[in-house]
């Protein structure tokens, strides 16, 4: 369900690393007392081919485990269209143009206008947040059928392992209820009056396509970096739940692969440290070889 996209198309970019991290998305974890790891891989909520180049360790790793744990099960479809309807719109009465001067609305609706087409007056009535990440995921490519994390999800559905959400859709959305509505307005013009930070979403993809959160981290703060409400509702908060249902299912001693947009696993508060300090040791895991662009069969996306 491509509405879905909304709210992770545009988080898992802003990263704020504060320690030196190898160059893998794919961590894995060891529970004391239980002799199968599990294994926490971040990923972006993209079709873009370079959200595909994993290395070799992943597929085996998902295969190997009995539950895949995202942040969402994708496949409740109907409950989270349902989430959607009921947060993304403004408050009864209310417009988008309301939240602006005269001015700074027409630069809005210009850039609606400009890069959503017939789609822009459908968003008049839309959240300013759910506007710029519809404008983040318009910039993404479309080179494969589903988003990587759906992808995922599905590869565990069709081998018959249980796939599960950690967090719910109305819990995502209540993140971004968070923020108050005239400092999502900002967030929106200032990436309005920047162009959309021309180049950022390329050179993002580029990042993550070479598995290297440092470099990730540095673009995001080239763009203008996050504000502390955003990181603090989207971010830090959320780190601080998932890492204690994490911990839960851990505990209960199967093999876990976690799904979990990259901005949450590096710094202080993310859940690599986050699961360190309840007492796992998480490691990278260093693919041996790196598939070339574009050579991953798309037959594979419908296991």
């Amino acid at each position: 369900m491509r509405s879905t996209a909304f709210l992770a198309a545009l988080v898992p970019f802003f990263l704020f690393a504060q320690e030196k991290l190898a160059h893998s998305l794919l961590w894995r974890i060891t529970t004391p007392g239980v002799a199968r790891p599990s294994y926490l891989y971040g990923t972006v909520h993209s079709r873009d081919e370079r959200a595909y180049q994993f290395g070799d360790s992943v597929l085996p790793a998902l295969d190997r485990c009995a539950v895949v744990a995202a942040e969402l099960d994708l496949g409740a479809e109907q409950q989270m269209a349902m989430a959607m309807l009921t947060t993304l719109r403004m408050p009864e009465g209310k417009m988008l143009q309301d939240l602006y001067k005269k001015r700074e609305w027409a630069r809005v609706e210009t850039m609606m206008k400009d890069r959503l087409g017939p789609m822009a007056p459908l968003l008049y009535s839309v959240k300013p947040f759910f506007v710029m990440a519809t404008f983040s995921e318009a910039e993404m490519g479309d080179d494969r059928p589903l988003v990587l994390d759906q992808f995922l999800q599905r590869r565990g559905t069709s081998n018959g392992q249980r796939v599960i959400g950690i967090e719910t859709m109305s819990e995502q959305l209540a993140a971004i209820d968070a923020i108050p509505l005239d400092e999502q307005a900002r967030m929106l013009l200032d990436h309005v009056d920047h162009q959309g930070y021309p180049g950022t979403t390329d050179a993002m993809l580029d990042a993550y396509a070479r598995q290297d959160l440092e470099a990730l981290s540095a673009i995001g703060e080239q763009a203008g970096g996050m504000p502390e409400e955003l990181e603090r509702s989207l971010l830090t908060e959320r780190n601080t739940r998932m890492v204690q249902r994490m911990d839960t299912l851990l505990r209960a001693g199967e093999p876990i692969f976690f799904l979990i947009g990259a901005a949450h696993l590096p710094t202080a508060d993310g859940l690599i440290a986050g699961l360190r300090a309840q007492g796992y040791t998480v490691e990278a895991v260093i693919s041996s070889y790196t598939p070339e662009k574009g050579t991953m069969p798309v037959e594979q996306e419908a296991r």
